[in-house]
């Protein structure tokens, strides 16, 4: 059976070459089209467009739900993230179908948090309202509630409302998780919520499909993710960053930036920042900011420019990884490395806030380092 896979979309963006995909415009309601001809979650009687701000994605789910009339397999994705194979290539139309023979659904791969996932929400969201939605499973479907504590106390999480599945898996899914939500709503309360904390229904509904398929025995096919590019909100505070660097306000783009983290944290996550420039961009201006305050000679307090700095912080990490390594740092790099006024305290803070996971390798090893640390410092 042919597979739609519907891109929840808020702007205009560049979209896989496969008849497969189409664009879905959500958050639509009073607004001009994104894209000629696109499919709006503010069509038909029965949507809630306008509920966007606090359901996200689902928006366009629900659009799916109660408008869209075609029976083929059903899958939803985000404008920056497909479901893709090992080489990183968006799955195809034809992949997709292939794997709904096989698997009863597609979802994200699941990742391994090291504390339970009810206790990585409460570090990021209020936990009152996780805990309101297991009370309502607990009232209106009982035999699910086992599966919600399970995955409430476990460490497996899916992410952003992905999936693909038949029509008929698709509609009995919604119906079970809108009528959920819908039922919770006056449970909870947005008071004091930012503008990010009030997407809180769409927190709320990303591991939800792990408690569907554990409570119903569902084979899950689960698929890497491929993000295209770094979240728009993502870029403009980088360039926020930049532009303030450039003027020479480092203690400034510090600030800014660590004030942005703490309302806006989803900005700084790998689905967000692909190449963990915000990250990277922290570290820096930590680095940057002390250097410039000590009077240190050094490549971080003389220059101001973002990408140059972001070059240089990965030249540093990769001698820093050699040495992990017990390997040879290189004459070129070494001499790099010296003439450019690399410390201590740069290395110290490069290893105790160790990027190694979003560079795909292994940790930092202390250890080794310290034996070899004085050869590619400053004297």
């Amino acid at each position: 059976m042919a597979t739609s896979v519907f891109v929840m979309a808020h702007r205009p963006y560049d979209k896989p070459d496969d008849p497969a995909y189409r664009t879905l415009f959500v958050g639509a309601a009073g607004k001009e089209d994104i894209e000629k001809g696109c499919l709006r979650d503010d069509r038909g009687e029965d949507n809630i467009s306008d509920l966007n701000p606090y359901f996200s994605e689902l928006t366009g789910i629900y659009w799916l739900f109660k408008n869209y009339k075609g029976q083929e397999n059903i899958g939803a994705c985000h404008y920056r993230r497909y479901f893709c194979d090992r080489a990183l290539r968006v799955l195809s139309g034809e992949r997709l179908d292939q794997l709904l023979d096989e698997y009863d659904l597609i979802t994200s791969k699941n990742i391994r948090t090291e504390i339970s996932y009810r206790d990585s929400y409460a570090r990021a969201h209020n936990v009152a309202d996780l805990d309101a939605v297991g009370e309502t499973i607990a009232r209106l479907y009982p035999d699910y509630s086992r599966a919600f504590e399970e995955v409430m106390n476990g460490r497996d999480q899916y992410f952003g409302n992905l999936f693909c599945m038949p029509r008929p898996l698709f509609d009995e899914y919604c119906q079970w998780m809108f009528t959920i939500l819908l039922e919770t709503m006056p449970a909870i309360d947005m008071t004091g919520y930012n503008a990010y904390q009030q997407r809180v229904y769409g927190f709320l509904t990303e591991n939800l499909p792990m408690v569907f398929i554990r409570a119903r025995g569902l084979k899950n096919y689960e698929s890497n993710i491929v993000c295209t590019g770094e979240k728009a909100e993502t870029r403009e505070v980088l360039l926020a960053v930049r532009e303030l660097l450039l003027e020479k306000r480092t203690a400034k783009a510090k600030s800014m930036l660590q004030e942005i983290l703490k309302e806006r944290p989803e900005v700084a996550l790998p689905t967000s920042d692909p190449r963990a420039s915000l990250e990277l961009t922290k570290q820096i201006l930590f680095i940057k900011d002390h250097q410039e305050q000590t009077g240190a000679d050094s490549y971080f307090a003389r220059e101001n420019d973002l990408k140059a700095l972001i070059d240089h912080y990965k030249e540093c990490y990769l001698a820093l990884s050699h040495l992990s390594d017990h390997e040879e740092v290189g004459a070129d790099l070494t001499k790099r490395l010296i003439d450019d006024g690399f410390d201590l305290f740069e290395a110290n803070v490069i290893l105790s806030n160790d990027p190694s996971e979003r560079f795909g390798r292994e940790k930092l090893d202390p250890s080794n380092i310290i034996k070899g640390i004085g050869a590619i410092c400053k004297k």
